[in-house]
């Protein structure tokens, strides 16, 4: 009886889901309905509107020149002469005096004169605006537009053909019960698709119900049951643009749902039928349940056979449903909560202190799982303490979708990695040890800058003292050249342990500015001099071009000369003879100023500019050979422009040179200097 029941069910549900989607059937075609609505309205409303501008166009010349313009004539005539077919809409223009009679007229119905119409009434009170909808004597249908000419002398006037708009309507396949109205904010239709009794005695019947629009809507759409017809209807009605003007198309939900009651029985005969062949496949499938029995039991061997696998393996796994339930765990996971399975099926798994062994630890397990069951993987790390010992678990909850893309189920695993954290905190006490040994070396470094110049000044100062032989002659002329090799040495020597401490006195934070208001054009002639020895030695043309007028800069002097001559050197090392180099400064938009070095000399790879700027490294490992140096000066330039917020940019291509920018923020600059040295 429960196997007859439940095919009695599935029977019924089937029908369900036919009735269902039949409903559906007729919802589609309501909307497909006033879909159709929406998209006839819309043409139909353009159509007018393109008709209605088109006539306030020939109002407006008339109304401004007080007659027909000759353009405007013509165009007419030939518009609404005998082959101009049903599709025009303007049908006449006018120039009307004040008592009524012709001053012009172009067109297919002419008047001698408007005496005793709708249009003298119009004329004669000085409205504008358009005419509501009168019959001419030979039954056609017209709407006429009427302004006033600017000199006041009488009227303009564009008749409309009403008609034109009903023959359009008529075309429409909108079914044999719907209509389309044309018709004003008075109510008064002016033209509809269909006949109708009550509009054809009287364009007003329909005044009361027809629907408006208040101010600033354009559209709407309407639907469900009309009292006027006792029917479900649809519709929408819209505004012509700027006009109390409104295109209504009606449709009856009988035209609407024509096809679908074909379909409808159509429908209930197939269902009908396949309940019969479910019927019969049905009484073949209960034949089959012995069978399936004895694959359920095979099933839940296989089952079995499933859960050892998940309790043989070493990793803690558990699956959970959506809201933080236990369904299945393994031994692993019972055994570190120290409960049987049977004690944890079904609770939450945030309450078990073997998992989460302090209130902020469950809390954290419960966001988790919360986020979990959102769709997202969720990883993290906490502890645990297992036997006595506190370990560190690698935790995962992963999100199982069904079909639908619901969660249904959570898969958490949770592995041991309390080796790999111990190693990673021994790796990362390593570095602190590697950092602080780098810091004290810095410092001694900085510490030792007198003991290591001390000497070298001495050497430095005696070996002058030697060359100029202030004390007497040397004796032999190969001591004198003793001399100045000892000089240049120890000059070497000082200049390179002189960039080691700078060097190491920025990376121990030890350098510090003494700032001052200087004048950048000055500070740059004073290291071109100094530079300039070296450049004429080389052959290498040494230039600035700085214009007048730059702003007073706040630096410390000594570093912006450090930089400038460390970059000029530079420049005039790498630049061959008969080569270039030229500084030059610029205040830029936002206030800051540029200073440029920029040489025609041998170019940096594209490779090498990413290294150049830290300490000891060169372009090319040839260059301290060929060149000497060590490696130091530009990334001591970016650390100098850093301490003053700036920045230290190069661009470079092999062969075509090398320009390097410093940049110093617009805080740094005050009021520009006039070409006289004083402030502008």
């Amino acid at each position: 009886m429960t196997r007859i029941g439940l095919l009695v069910a599935v029977i019924a549900g089937f029908w369900l889901v036919a009735y269902a989607d039949l409903e559906r059937a007729r919802d589609r075609a309501i909307q497909d309905g006033l879909r159709q609505t929406v998209n006839l309205s819309s043409l139909l409303e353009e159509d007018a509107r393109h008709a209605m501008v088109r006539a306030g166009h020939a109002l407006h010349v008339m109304v401004e020149s007080g007659q027909i313009p000759a353009h405007l004539l013509g165009d007419t005539a030939e518009a609404l002469g005998a082959g101009a077919g049903p599709g025009q809409a303007l049908r006449t223009l006018l120039i009307v005096e004040r008592d009524g009679r012709m001053r012009q007229a172009a067109g297919m119905d002419v008047p001698t004169s408007i005496a005793g119409s709708l249009l003298a009434d119009a004329e004669r009170t000085g409205s504008a605006g358009l005419v509501r909808a009168y019959q001419e004597a030979g039954g056609g249908w017209r709407g006429a537009m009427v302004r006033p000419l600017a000199d006041g002398s009488g009227m303009a006037v564009a008749v409309l053909d009403l008609d034109r708009f009903a023959r359009l309507y008529a075309t429409q396949d909108i079914g044999p019960r719907s209509i389309i109205l044309f018709y004003g904010e008075d109510g008064v239709v002016l033209a509809y698709s269909r006949t109708a009794r009550p509009l054809d005695q009287d364009r007003a019947a329909f005044a009361a119900i027809l629907p408006r629009l208040p101010a600033g809507q354009t559209v709407r759409t309407l639907s469900g049951f009309d009292p006027t017809e006792g029917r479900d209807r649809i519709g929408t009605v819209r505004r012509v643009a700027g006009l109390p003007l409104y295109v209504y198309v009606r449709i009856r939900s009988d035209d609407v749902l024509a096809g679908w009651y074909n379909d409808r029985w159509k429908r209930i005969l197939e269902t009908a039928a396949v309940s019969v062949v479910m019927t019969l496949l049905a009484l073949l499938a209960l034949r089959q349940l012995g069978r399936l029995e004895t694959t359920t039991q095979a099933l839940r061997a296989s089952e079995r056979r499933s859960q050892a696998l998940f309790d043989s393996s070493f990793q803690i796994m558990g699956l959970l449903s959506p809201d933080g339930r236990v369904l299945a765990l393994n031994q692993p996971a019972c055994a570190l909560a120290g409960l049987p399975i049977e004690a944890l099926v079904g609770h939450r798994a945030w309450e078990f202190r073997g998992w989460a062994r302090t209130d902020e630890l469950a809390e954290a397990f419960r966001q988790s799982i919360e986020k979990a069951a959102s769709g997202r993987l969720v990883r993290y790390e906490t502890d645990v303490v297992a036997d006595g010992v506190t370990r560190v678990m690698d935790v995962t909850i992963k999100p199982v979708f069904d079909d639908r893309g619901t969660v249904t189920v959570l898969v958490v695993e949770a592995r041991d990695i309390t080796e790999r954290v111990e190693a990673a905190e021994r790796l990362a006490a390593a570095l602190d040890q590697a950092e602080a040994a780098n810091r004290a070396k810095s410092a001694f470094l900085a510490t030792m800058s007198h003991e290591l110049r001390t000497p070298l000044n001495a050497i430095i100062g005696f070996s002058d003292i030697m060359l100029h032989e202030l004390f007497g002659p040397l004796g032999s002329p190969r001591y004198r050249d003793y001399a100045r090799h000892v000089q240049n040495s120890g000059r070497h020597l000082l200049d390179l342990i002189n960039d080691v401490l700078d060097m190491s006195k920025l990376e121990a934070g030890r350098y510090t500015l003494d700032e001052s208001w200087l004048e950048p054009v000055i500070a740059i002639e004073n290291c071109r001099a100094l530079a300039a020895v070296p450049a004429d030695a080389g052959g290498v043309v040494l230039a600035v071009d700085c214009p007048s007028g730059l702003p007073d800069l706040l630096a410390d002097e000594r570093a912006l000369r450090q930089v400038l001559l460390n970059l000029l050197s530079n420049a005039v090392k790498f630049t061959p003879q008969g080569g270039r180099v030229t500084v030059s400064a610029v205040q830029e938009a936002g206030g800051g100023i540029a200073i440029t070095v920029r040489d025609t000399g041998i170019g940096i790879a594209a490779d090498a500019l990413a290294r150049i700027l830290e300490p000891f490294q060169q372009a090319d490992s040839s260059i301290s050979g060929r060149f000497g140096g060590t490696g130091l000066g530009l990334s001591i330039c970016r650390d100098l422009m850093a301490l003053h917020d700036g920045s230290l940019s190069i661009d470079s291509e092999p062969g075509r040179g090398t320009a390097v920018t410093i940049r110093f923020p617009a805080a740094r600059t005050g009021r520009p200097v006039a070409a006289g040295g004083l402030p502008a």
